[in-house]
């Protein structure tokens, strides 16, 4: 399972919600602090007011008692007038502190729904009530989680457009390596941001032009090609000797099939017609044609929903049979399958397979790692049209030895 934190929208997210929790808790802890010992002095002084006001005289002690917002409250009354049962010593930092201030043997309750207080001052039969002395937890409560909740929004808001841009860059990117047709991207962010999308834009857009004038240059050596080509295979005909006729023929076709890689290398797009099956192509031109498997062994499981344009499947299976009868060993296994909602086509020989070291280079264009055999037709380009024709018909291109001998080319299409 991938880690969602390992990225740079989920590092962004992290550190920005992070830091704002820890400035919250830390502000609680703090402010709510220094907040608690401000009440208790005001409390205390209050409390010390009505209990002298109410030892001087009673008049005066009820007006001061009622201008503080402190009430008398008989002790046996105390409950039903709100006092929390059983009406005794609770805990908390504005109690405790409270207790701290008043004479020894005083009793502190404070209800923490409603923010009375009720205290029973040391040597006093009664309770004294402070009416909304403290913030009600809830109300506190709801307040800061609130404004947490709002911070956390903007800042995982803030986090997702940073890393838009940087998002695009890195999608366009993947499709650029994948040999797809990049998007420009747009450019947005921070200025080191902007500098590095239009950076890959004009690399991307500089890369474009050459691949398409060497395409241009090479498909236009291959058309001018084809005429004296032609011309070569009908004086060849015309010549008496039997040896030399044949000779010129296989020469004049060996370099009739080069044109022709020459061309499918060329192409900047999949094919244009219609698709055909995969499994009944296979069948009808490498199974029901063949006396016996021991060149070509099929194993078809993709069904008839696996379609490619045909002269693109044509020219994947006969490029890369041709490679297999040519460098590698029969019988050749042509297989398909379906999985997690994608085709497979696998070709494989049993051959010994190309050196680990070698792999990469031999998946480059115009690369022979057998120069013995590059006179027969071979330009090294078979692995690189198949590859592209892939990527092409938006697949998967991938080449490596089997584990048991062998060389193995597993192409992945969407279903």
């Amino acid at each position: 399972m991938k880690n969602p934190f390992n990225t740079l929208f989920g590092q962004l997210a992290l550190m920005t919600v992070g830091l704002i929790v820890i400035v919250h808790l830390t502000s609680l802890v703090l402010v709510d602090r220094d907040r608690g010992q401000l009440d208790t002095g005001h409390a205390q002084r209050a409390l010390l007011l009505a209990v002298q006001s109410q030892r001087d005289g009673a008049v005066t002690a009820s007006q001061v008692s009622a201008a503080l917002g402190v009430s008398v409250i008989n002790a046996d009354n105390a409950i039903p007038y709100g006092c929390p049962a059983p009406c005794q010593d609770t805990t908390g930092p504005f109690q405790n502190a409270l207790r701290a201030k008043l004479p020894p043997g005083s009793a502190v309750v404070a209800d923490p729904e409603s923010g009375n207080v009720w205290v029973r001052y040391a040597g006093n039969a009664g309770w004294l009530k402070l009416e909304s002395s403290m913030l009600p937890a809830r109300r506190f409560i709801s307040a800061s989680a609130m404004m947490l909740v709002f911070a956390v929004i903007l800042a995982l808001i803030g986090a997702w457009h940073l890393q838009r841009p940087l998002h695009r860059l890195a999608i366009a990117a993947r499709e650029f390596r994948l040999g797809h047709r990049a998007p420009v991207v747009p450019a947005s962010g921070p200025r080191e941001v902007k500098g590095l999308i239009d950076d890959f834009n004009q690399m991307v857009h500089e890369l474009a032009q050459a691949e398409q004038e060497r395409a241009v240059m090479l498909a236009g050596v291959a058309h001018d090609l084809r005429a004296p080509i032609t011309r070569m295979q009908v004086r060849a005909d015309l010549l008496p000797d039997e040896a030399n006729r044949s000779g010129f023929l296989r020469d004049a076709e060996s370099l009739s099939r080069i044109v022709t890689q020459f061309l499918d290398f060329a192409r900047e797009s999949a094919d244009r017609s219609p698709p055909t099956s995969v499994d009944a192509h296979c069948r009808r031109h490498y199974g029901d044609s063949l006396e016996d498997d021991a060149l070509v062994r099929l194993d078809l499981q993709a069904g008839d929903g696996f379609g490619l344009p045909l002269v693109d499947l044509d020219r994947i299976l006969t490029n890369l049979i041709e490679n297999a009868l040519t460098y590698g060993e029969p019988p050749v296994e042509i297989s398909t399958s379906r999985h997690n909602g994608h085709y497979t086509l696998t070709v494989r020989d049993h051959g010994g397979g190309i050196p680990g070291g070698q792999l990469e280079r031999a998946l480059q264009p115009f690369v022979r790692l057998d120069e013995a055999r590059s006179g027969d037709a071979h330009c090294g380009l078979g692995l690189a049209i198949v590859r592209r024709l892939v990527r092409y018909n938006g697949g998967v291109f991938h080449a490596d030895n089997a584990a048991d001998g062998g060389f193995v080319v597993s192409m992945t299409f969407p279903a």
